[in-house]
């Protein structure tokens, strides 16, 4: 008996619906369209050369396994609207026939599978609207030529993708979503139109980078300059452009053509210069990571006033679909959950050329999570109203030239739970109170040679300090010998 069933919804059973789904289940189908089997555990044992009855409209498989071959019976699919075959274990190679049968799609999601070979030269896909390839392994070129006008998401990060960025790029101009990241992509970002081209009615733009939202171009062997079509990404709220070789100074427009960036990932290029005080103008930005660049001059007082770290505007706007950020706090590469009701709160300046004291300013950041300035020139003091930041968990100021008494209020940190203070010129009695006690390790203060008291080994006698110059000089000091030779 054939039944004239259209629609199948069987989506988010994973704890009731199990097992294998073979061509015999199919077989009745002819009226299907729409069909939803995702996020469950089952398994399509196809015949390869299985003709199914129906032809779908929209079909989501996502978690299912339809693997390790590519499902062949999508082959009489043609005209399919939206298919979902992520995380479907499949390790196959993607066959040129899936873009001939995909030519009308406007959804295709394939990420998260093993799938490899290489883009097409020509891809017409003009009714394509969200396309996912990421987490892959494919490899070659992007398309030569690619037909795409109604594209809004684009993400085919983490696969083996070399060779440049396509000129038509600056062509998609609806796209929201740009992902390119951890790839092999060489060369300059293409010169896409600074000017901005508006709608006959002068209502909305009509230019590549104007519906931007987010634009993820990390782990390449991309190069040039800070690409200058950002100058019409008003909406740009995320912007990863970490671990390639771009060069250059940091633009000072930043804040006037994208007031709306909340993240903003440069650390590991080539960027020299100051560092912008015109940042300090985003009012949404609450992740700051320019670590490992050539950057030189002060830090700007400035950035005491980010809104979005001070408390004082409200969280992210955005939800964003990229997964997570890798986040390197703690003296580690994490990965975070983007997560826009509790954005991460972070600044890292680390493994730069800054040189100054540390702005008095920054205790005013008290939604400031991690705090990373290690590996500068810093000079002066640890800002005293540093004990203000009650939410910081990572404090880094490692290999600098920082003097003078650690400040009291470190204890005061009650969330703290990595501390580096190692390779300076800190002197006196290390602090003691709730927090620090439980960070312990004398790795956090050593280098230092004018401090001591636990968790060092070197004593505070009668309140005296010993002296930095003499540690320095490798002399030795007679109270700190003598109050050892009494303890013993």
């Amino acid at each position: 008996m054939k039944w004239p069933v259209k629609t199948a919804d069987l989506s988010y059973n994973v704890a009731e619906i199990s097992g294998v789904l073979s061509t015999e289940h199919f077989a009745n189908l002819v009226s299907l369209e729409y069909l939803d089997l995702s996020h469950n555990s089952l398994t399509l044992d196809l015949n390869g050369n299985w003709v199914p009855p129906f032809r779908l409209d929209t079909g989501y498989f996502r978690s299912c396994n339809l693997g390790p071959r590519f499902p062949t019976w999508l082959r009489w699919q043609a005209g399919i609207t939206q298919l979902d075959i992520s995380n479907a274990s499949i390790s196959d190679v993607l066959p040129e026939w899936f873009w001939t049968v995909s030519s009308h799609a406007s959804v295709l999601y394939l990420s998260r599978n093993e799938l490899s070979g290489a883009f097409p030269a020509q891809l017409d896909l003009p009714s394509i609207q969200l396309m996912d390839l990421s987490k892959n392994s494919l490899s070659g070129k992007l398309p030569a030529n690619l037909t795409a006008p109604v594209l809004v998401q684009l993400h085919l990060s983490s696969n083996h993708i070399e060779g440049t960025i396509p000129p038509y790029v600056c062509q998609l101009n609806h796209l929201l979503e740009l992902d390119l990241s951890s790839n092999q992509l060489t060369g300059d970002f293409p010169r896409c139109p600074e000017n901005i081209t508006w709608s006959p009615d002068f209502t909305y733009c009509v230019q590549f980078g104007c519906s931007l939202s987010i634009l993820d171009l990390k782990n390449n062997k991309l190069s040039g300059k800070f690409p200058d079509f950002l100058q019409n990404a008003s909406w740009l709220s995320f912007l990863d452009l970490s671990r390639n070789v771009f060069a250059g100074s940091l633009p000072t427009w930043i804040d006037e053509k994208m007031p709306s960036l909340e993240v903003l990932v440069l650390r590991s290029n080539m960027f020299s210069g100051h560092l912008p005080r015109q940042f300090a103008n985003l009012p949404s930005l609450h992740y700051l990571d320019v670590a490992h660049n050539n950057i030189s001059g002060r830090i700007p007082s400035s950035l005491g006033r980010l809104k979005a770290m001070t408390g004082e505007s409200e969280g992210s706007k955005n939800n964003y679909s990229h997964d997570s950020i890798m986040t390197v706090t703690k003296d580690q590469e994490r990965q975070y959950t983007l997560d826009f009701a509790n954005p991460i709160v972070l600044i890292d300046l680390s493994c730069n050329s800054l040189t100054g004291h540390i702005p008095e300013e920054l205790s005013f950041l008290k939604g400031l999570q991690t705090l990373n300035l290690s590996g500068n020139q810093l000079d002066g003091r640890i800002v005293d109203g540093i004990g203000a930041l009650r939410k910081l968990e990572s404090l880094d100021l490692s290999y600098n030239s920082l003097a003078g008494e650690i400040p009291s209020g470190l204890s005061d940190l009650t969330f703290l739970s990595w501390l580096n203070l190692s390779y300076n010129d800190l002197s006196g009695r290390i602090p003691s109170g709730r927090q620090l006690q439980t960070l312990n390790d004398p790795c956090i203060y050593v280098g230092n040679h004018g401090l001591c008291g636990p968790p060092l080994a070197n004593n505070c006698s009668n309140g005296a300090n010993p002296s930095a110059h003499e540690e320095h000089e490798g002399a030795p000091n007679d109270t700190t010998y003598l109050f050892l030779g009494i303890s013993t």
